[in-house]
């Protein structure tokens, strides 16, 4: 299995983010996962089809530090001998672009969702 993992310290606070991670938030980034507390607004883990990771929140200075890991199934080992020997190649993975996909969400959920003072008239 190769393993991906990114990091990114946002000014948020944990339950924030937590909630936006239990939400559809992951399954956005990744694709259909399955979401399971581990510790609440500290750790979770999820799997998706021919993947599975973690988040982890933790306090750190005026933010949160959230770090996300990623473990992708490989298929090279799924592909017989004989099937190599006659140069046919192992399909392509499914989560090819994991790593930034996860960069991605962790920029999404740094980024301001709301306005919070907005005007009406």
């Amino acid at each position: 299995m190769a393993t991906f993992e990114v990091s990114k310290t946002l000014v948020k606070s944990a339950p924030e983010l937590w909630a936006e991670l239990e939400g559809d938030t992951l399954s956005q980034a990744v694709g259909e996962v399955e979401v399971r507390a581990n510790e609440p607004e500290q750790s979770l883990t999820w799997e998706a089809d021919g993947a599975q990771g973690t988040a982890v929140l933790e306090p750190s200075g005026w933010g949160t530090k959230v770090t996300l890991t990623a473990e992708v199934e490989e298929h090279v080992a799924n592909l017989g001998f004989w099937a190599r020997l006659r140069g046919q190649k192992p399909p392509e993975p499914k989560h090819q672009d994991i790593e930034q996909k996860l960069t991605e969400l962790l920029d999404h959920l740094g980024s301001a969702h709301r306005k919070p003072f907005t005007r009406t008239e």
